[in-house]
């Protein structure tokens, strides 16, 4: 009698893995969709949606190379326009002073009034170009640790419910603290440093004999190394304990389908292949949340980037132009400017390798067979 009633729960259990594994893959485990879309800004919502990408579609299969060439080059046409007036309006002023100097008549003071008068023009520019790339990479780094504390657990729920559980927790914590101490270093500290770089080297520029030039060039390095080491530890943190609890995880999934399939009778290994289709459906809701979040946070975090690139590209031109006129406190001022939009980049680069590395070694791992 008990053979016969182990047999009976062992068919049921058959049939509804089975239907299980034949259901639609977005039903088998609802996995948050409406809160990882509700996470993304409307903006980069607005993209996805026109390029068909949603989380259960795979859609980004449909990307192609072209198309993501015409996206980026929207995105560019889209955020140039500011770093081009700015570069065109620095141009006229370094000409002005360059001209200027030309017709002092040898006057040391006249010429010094010239420069001091550029100068000024010169930083009123790019303080404010640099106050509204500030402004920008704050609100954007807003939206990417929303959206990181939104994506980063829905898809390590993912990775648990295929049984890399160890792994999925380990990720998810570390990446979730790494998010964290990222934002509250750049809400805290980002605005105030670039501030503070910028006033002394406007300072710099306009009393020269202060030597205030190098500055900017040495709180990027200094900034460059600090975030170098907090992605360094953040990598080997992740990649140590993710490789111990893999091996955990591979060890307890390979112990619970051996124990399906001789610990239940006749049906075991039926079972047990089932088990495993039901596994296969879920690769694919892991394959599909895990590609849309990297292209989510990518399209969230490349509109800025491009911006602070065009930026930095702009002040690095006429940096140049002020080199070959002769006008040397301009170019240190611009000299500095350039470092501190290099400082903004180093962050947002940050943020963006802090999602995308996360995310390649929940693919990794769930990638794995037991």
């Amino acid at each position: 009698m008990h053979k016969i009633l182990t047999m009976l729960l062992a068919i049921i259990l058959l049939f509804s893995v089975g239907i299980s594994a034949r259901a639609e893959t977005a039903e088998i485990y609802d996995y948050g969709k409406e809160r990882l879309e509700q996470a993304v800004p409307p903006e980069a919502a607005e993209i996805l949606d026109g390029s068909g990408i949603t989380p259960d579609n795979n859609g980004v299969t449909q990307l192609s190379f072209s198309g993501a060439l015409d996206l980026l080059k929207q995105m560019i046409f889209d955020n140039i326009g500011g770093p081009l007036r700015l570069l065109t309006a620095l141009c006229g002023v370094i000409l002005l002073c360059g001209l200027s100097a030309g017709v002092s008549d040898g006057s040391d003071k006249l010429s010094s009034l010239f420069t001091t008068v550029g100068v000024l023009a010169g930083a009123g520019m790019t303080v404010a170009a640099v106050s509204d790339v500030l402004t920008d990479t704050l609100e954007l780094l807003s939206s990417a640790s929303v959206f990181i504390t939104t994506f980063i657990p829905l898809f390590a729920g993912v990775l648990s419910v295929m049984g890399r559980t160890a792994s999925a927790s380990v990720i998810n914590s570390v990446t979730l603290a790494a998010t964290q101490l990222f934002s509250q270093l750049a809400v805290n500290f980002l605005a105030p440093l670039c501030g503070a770089v910028m006033g002394l080297s406007i300072t710099g520029a306009i009393h020269p004999q202060l030597n205030l030039g190098k500055l900017g060039e040495f709180v990027k390095k200094i900034v460059t190394w600090v975030l170098g080491l907090l992605m360094t530890v953040f990598m080997s943190i992740l990649s140590l304990q993710t490789f111990v609890t893999s091996s955990a995880d591979n060890v307890l999934i390979r112990t619970a389908k051996f124990a399906v399939s001789s610990g239940v009778p006749i049906v075991g290994g039926t079972i047990s292949d089932a088990v495993g289709t039901v596994h296969s459906s879920l690769s694919l809701i892991r394959s599909s949340v895990g590609t849309y979040g990297m292209l989510a946070a990518a399209i969230i975090v490349l509109p800025t980037l491009i911006n602070v690139a065009c930026y930095r590209l702009s002040l690095t031109a006429a940096e140049t132009l002020s080199d070959v006129f002769g006008v040397s406190e301009l170019s240190s001022l611009l000299k500095s400017c350039g470092a501190v939009m290099s400082i903004i980049q180093a962050v947002i680069v940050c943020f963006l390798l802090l999602n995308t590395i996360a995310a390649v070694i929940l693919l990794a791992i769930g990638n794995g067979t037991a």
